[in-house]
């Protein structure tokens, strides 16, 4: 007779001894982790500055002026908010007048000209006047034109 004969048949039994120690290192991470967190929210009474030096700026301290790409280097005109104007002279002027009438209600304007990098700097150029002419006809002697140029990468 065979050895298998003798043992019987064999049963599927599922060892849960380390479904057991899974278990408790479970518990004892969590018990850890939660008196960690507990330590960290401390309530902190900060002051608040007086004059602060810097402050974020907010949309209405900034104007997006941003120059649309086309094929070859060229644009196909300009956008100033959600307002786009041509890059020919009339599309110059509107936007000219358009960021001559930010700077009154807001002589401390700051202006980003967005250009890609492919975008040739002819028709970068023409933004730059506006904004410099849009400064003066303002009518307003305190406004002083702030430009921050941003090339964006082509991707």
């Amino acid at each position: 007779m065979s050895a298998v004969f003798r043992r019987g048949r064999a049963e599927v039994e599922a060892n849960l001894t380390p479904m057991i120690d899974v278990a408790f290192l479970l518990i004892v991470f969590f018990v850890v982790v939660s008196q960690i967190v507990e330590i960290e929210s401390v309530q902190l009474d900060l002051p608040t500055p007086q004059d602060p030096a810097s402050e974020r700026p907010g949309e209405e301290q900034r104007a997006v002026i941003n120059v649309i790409p086309a094929a070859g280097g060229k644009t196909s005109g300009y956008r100033l908010g959600s307002r786009v104007f041509t890059a020919d002279t009339q599309g110059i002027e509107a936007m000219t007048a358009e960021l001559a009438a930010l700077y009154r209600r807001n002589p401390t304007l700051d202006i980003n000209l967005r250009a890609d990098r492919s975008t040739h700097y002819e028709w970068v150029e023409p933004a730059l006047q506006a904004v410099s002419n849009a400064a003066r006809l303002s009518g307003r002697p305190d406004v002083i034109a702030r430009i921050n140029l941003v090339v964006v990468r082509e991707d």
